[in-house]
């Protein structure tokens, strides 16, 4: 059962676009287009593409991409994934025919309130490009360790730290 959205009260959820949307598009549908599951950054990924379609001959209809990871990082979403991926995309393919109103927000309620509020993307890459002592290296090889970032991070720091310790 879905939890009850707290966040914005402007927030128009996918549930209510879907209804808003059946209602101006009756014989619309909202279809799968793709759905993929790939490897990105150290993660695995469901990628699901939908279209909305707001007639059977719809020859532009409003296409919607949304990725979720695998496993879900919440309990929420955790043997879900496909479908918040769907759902989300569902949303975005309706906003995207012009066909509902997100009241200035494209994620869904669940992709807002299921996100871990700690969750935080580090850029491992750019912070290696800025470091330039071996010392400062250390420290990022030890903290992209803790934080399990994804191997081929951790070989570029240790790549990055032999070459600067190399003798000129």
């Amino acid at each position: 059962m879905a939890q009850s959205y707290k966040g914005p009260t402007n927030y128009n959820e996918v549930a209510d676009r879907i209804r808003e949307f059946r209602k101006k598009f009756p014989n619309g549908s909202l279809q799968q287009v793709d759905i993929k599951f790939l490897d990105f950054a150290g993660k695995s990924w469901v990628v699901y593409t939908a279209a909305a379609y707001r007639s059977p001959d719809d020859e532009r209809p409003g296409i919607g991409t949304a990725w979720e990871p695998v496993p879900g990082l919440t309990p929420f979403t955790k043997n879900s994934e496909v479908m918040v991926a769907e759902t989300s995309a569902w949303g975005r393919a309706m906003v995207a025919a012009l066909a509902v109103d997100a009241q200035n927000r494209v994620a869904s309620a669940d992709e807002v309130l299921n996100r871990p509020k700690d969750e935080m993307v580090r850029d491992w890459l750019t912070e290696l490009a800025s470091t330039t002592d071996i010392e400062g290296l250390r420290q990022l090889y030890n903290e992209a360790r803790t934080q399990k970032a994804p191997a081929d991070v951790l070989k570029a720091i240790s790549a990055k730290g032999k070459a600067d310790a190399k003798p000129a």
